[in-house]
């Protein structure tokens, strides 16, 4: 079986442990999985990779001193002072010392310099497309101080991966909301545009962006994994009486073939879920085998010009 991902999580080894125990205290979320390159080899090892997609993400409550990291905002929303980072030229240097691997950079709209970082990421890292984590930078994905980086990734043919959905901090689902999407989608055409988590919970508002707009995709990282999207809503409070197992393979079925299968993409959520584990949870789907293959690799292969 062969397969892309396209949702990885991976950071600098000079701060990955005290990064992801920072994050885990204020968002409640626990890694599966040391989020560092050897852990995602041996986590996957036995299955046919043929990329592994590598995003660029960042909020933390301390400041980081560390050679990899390039600091790029601050805000104080939410009453946390939270740090944005970059750490686009360390994702450079992973890409080559790996082919495997295709990195996703990334800009916050709160940098000046964000279009200057883009060129840099770009033409410089070497990096294949860009992603973006609206709720936790604090900012709206159709904030017009990202549209000028919008056409520089479309004039680059370069895709986006962007946040959307629920968060684990209540309230900050407000920033990654689907229906954001539809303005960027319709000023940016030839933008190929990969909506994260299926939108959850935002299924509706995802399906409507995906029908109107051709050049939307969206990805099914974390959603497939039926024990921690339980595990995550007892953990925050959300009446989850109704989520069972069946109920949610019934959900997920139906939602692929709403959206449309050719629309869909692959992706762990690693070092969140256990890459063997969403596999496994995708297969029990119990998907018809062209579709499986299109969700797994072909899907992936088109949007990011594998041949």
């Amino acid at each position: 079986m062969k397969l892309i991902d396209v949702h990885i999580h991976l950071f600098p080894e000079d701060i990955v442990d005290d990064y992801i125990t920072d994050y885990s205290s204020h968002s409640h979320l626990e890694a599966a999985c040391r989020p560092t390159i050897d852990s995602l080899f041996a986590e996957y090892q036995g299955i046919d990779v043929k990329r592994f997609v590598i995003l660029q993400e960042w909020e933390s409550t301390k400041q980081y001193p560390s050679k990899n990291l390039k600091f790029a905002a601050e805000s104080d929303l939410f009453y946390d002072r939270c740090y944005f980072y970059y750490f686009n030229k360390w994702l450079g240097r992973l890409q080559q010392q790996h082919a495997e691997l295709i990195c996703f950079g990334g800009v916050h709209p709160g940098d000046p310099d964000c279009r200057d970082e883009f060129d840099t990421m770009v033409k410089e890292y070497g990096l294949k497309g860009m992603k973006l984590v609206p709720c936790m930078q604090h900012f709206f994905l159709n904030d017009k101080r990202l549209f000028p980086v919008y056409e520089r990734a479309q004039a680059c043919r370069l895709p986006i991966l962007v946040h959307t959905g629920g968060d684990p901090l209540p309230g900050r689902e407000i920033f990654g909301h689907p229906r954001d999407i539809d303005e960027v989608a319709s000023n940016f055409p030839d933008l190929v545009i990969i909506l994260a988590h299926m939108g959850i919970p935002f299924f509706e508002e995802t399906k409507a962006v995906l029908k109107k707009h051709r050049n939307v995709y969206t990805d099914i990282a974390f959603t497939v994994a039926f024990d921690d999207v339980l595990a995550f809503s007892i953990r925050h409070g959300i009446d989850a009486a109704f989520l069972t197992r069946d109920f949610w393979k019934s959900t997920l079925t139906s939602l692929i073939n709403d959206f449309g299968s050719e629309r869909i993409l692959y992706g762990s959520d690693f070092p969140f879920i256990k890459p063997k584990t969403a596999l496994e949870e995708f297969i029990r789907l119990g998907l018809p085998d062209n579709v499986v293959e299109m969700i797994l690799l072909l899907n992936a292969q088109n949007v990011l010009n594998i041949s």
